[in-house]
């Protein structure tokens, strides 16, 4: 509901907008009224959009929270030792939008006008660069003692070579893994030794 009504006061807004900063007639005075009523329809509507991400976040990281936090209570407790361990790694390239402050001879004043520098430009006429992309994830087998068959654990994706990983695996030498007792394809593989790594 959120959603629906952020996007009418941005469509609203930018209709509003659109319309009377062309407008030229006589029958209403003050079309600049009605041009900042479709700018403040249009803020509104993108801070209605920002807090309904915002929350949705807030919740999903709660829930997520939660979770884990069950699962190191009541799960089963395993030491994964990382010498042990398999790294996997998967990279590629894509397109990201250049968001530096960096000023060029010619500004683009709407979407629709990067759209034609793109699509006509070239070299540094054009506002997206190509972007390598590094995935990694820890990938550990044992062999669960009550059924005697072989479990795989996949980590989430790291945003790291396997290079990086694989010192940063070394100097921490082992972390912790839960799994559910019940339900074996849940568990938590604890990774937080990377961000603190990260802040140092």
């Amino acid at each position: 509901m959120k959603i629906l009504i952020s996007f009418l006061f941005i469509v609203s807004g930018l209709l509003l907008i659109t319309f009377f900063r062309i407008y030229s007639g006589e029958a209403i005075h003050y079309p600049f009224l009605f041009w900042m009523t479709g700018l403040i329809l249009m803020i509104a509507g993108g801070f209605i959009l920002y807090l309904h991400v915002k929350t949705t976040e807030l919740t999903q990281e709660k829930v997520a929270n939660t979770i884990i936090n069950d699962l190191k209570l009541k799960g089963e407790k395993i030491i994964v030792d990382f010498s042990q361990c398999e790294i996997k790694g998967n990279n590629y390239t894509e397109e990201r939008e250049i968001t530096n402050n960096q000023s060029d001879l010619i500004i683009p004043s709407s979407e629709q006008d990067i759209q034609i520098l793109n699509a006509l430009g070239g070299g540094a006429m054009r506002n997206i660069e190509q972007v390598e992309v590094t995935q990694s994830v820890i990938v550990f087998s044992k062999q669960n003692s009550r059924s005697g068959l072989t479990e795989k654990f996949v980590s989430p994706v790291i945003y790291k070579d396997k290079i990086t990983l694989s010192f940063h695996m070394e100097q921490q030498k082992e972390t912790n893994l839960y799994v559910d007792k019940k339900d074996r394809s849940k568990y938590y593989f604890d990774l937080n030794f990377l961000n603190n790594k990260d802040n140092c």
